[in-house]
Order: C-alpha cells, then sequence, then structure tokens
C-alpha cells in the first residue's frame, strides 16, 4: 500500500491489487493489511508530518490472508484462505502458548516466538478479535453457516 500525505492536510491511501483487508485499532499504534499473497503487512501510525512507517511484514498463510483485525493495540489476528487463524503480538510474546477449544476441533500450534497458528479447517471469510483479561477470543466464519469461537492464552 502507499500512503502519502498531501500538503492540503489530507492523507491518501492508494489501494494496490490483492489487499483484502485493513484493519486498526482504537489507540493503537499500528495499522494491518491481508494480502492475496498470505502476507500481514504492518505499519506503525506516525504523526502529520510522517504519515504511516512501514514495521513488519509477516508472512502469515500459504493462501491469501482473507481478513485481519486487531485484537487489541498489539495483537494481530488473521484468517487465511488456507484454513488456518494466526494471533500475533506485535510487541512480544505470549504468556504461556495455550489455546482453549471453545467450540471447534482445532488444535494449536506454536508458530514462532510470536505467534499461534490454529487449524479452522475451512477458509477463513470474516473474523473478528477482542481481549478479555489474559485471553485473546475470535470469532471466525467460514463457508459453513457457523460462527467458531476461540479463547487463546
Amino acid at each position: 500500500a502507499v500512503v502519502s500525505t498531501q500538503s492540503t492536510g489530507g492523507v491518501h491511501i492508494i489501494n494496490p491489487p490483492f489487499v483484502n483487508s485493513v484493519s486498526t485499532h482504537w489507540g493503537s499504534r499500528y495499522m494491518v493489511a491481508g494480502y492475496a499473497s498470505g502476507t500481514v503487512k504492518v505499519w506503525r501510525l506516525g504523526s502529520k508530518k510522517v504519515g504511516y512507517v512501514p514495521f513488519k511484514s509477516l508472512p502469515q498463510h500459504n493462501a491469501g490472508t482473507g481478513c485481519v483485525c486487531l485484537a487489541d493495540k498489539t495483537t494481530v489476528v488473521s484468517g487465511g484462505n488456507d484454513g488456518f487463524i494466526h494471533i500475533s503480538d506485535l510487541e512480544g510474546g505470549h504468556s504461556n502458548g495455550t489455546c482453549e477449544q471453545v467450540t471447534s476441533d482445532s488444535e494449536p500450534e506454536v508458530d514462532d516466538a510470536c505467534t499461534f497458528k490454529l487449524l479452522h479447517g475451512h477458509k477463513i471469510n470474516w473474523l473478528c478479535g477482542s481481549r478479555d483479561g489474559d485471553h485473546v477470543i475470535v470469532y471466525a466464519c467460514d463457508e459453513t453457516c457457523a460462527v467458531t469461537k476461540y479463547k487463546v492464552r
């Protein structure tokens, strides 16, 4: 994505091909975008003069990233066409790497020091995340008519 601050004071974002989802969270210093390549790109929000600064590129999914959100100020949740949900902490690791199944048979897999990888099993069409104390709550919708809830700590 190309982001520029015009001298007129307005911010213009040019959406390149293959961006499937963009999100930010109130009070967060980050903006995230999910790409058809499976990558999740993260920008750090700057001042009016600086605009958005590229921060990280997370190669999350083996197929397109269908949707992405920030569950809180630093926790990225992404859902892919590969049937996986990734939960990444932008500013450190997770507390203990456990996942409590709520309505799914998915088993967590620790992908690296700061990412959980959950096998949902179907292409993710929509998801949202939030923080509840030490847990990240994720609601995912796929090609079926079910809404699946995950509770990750």
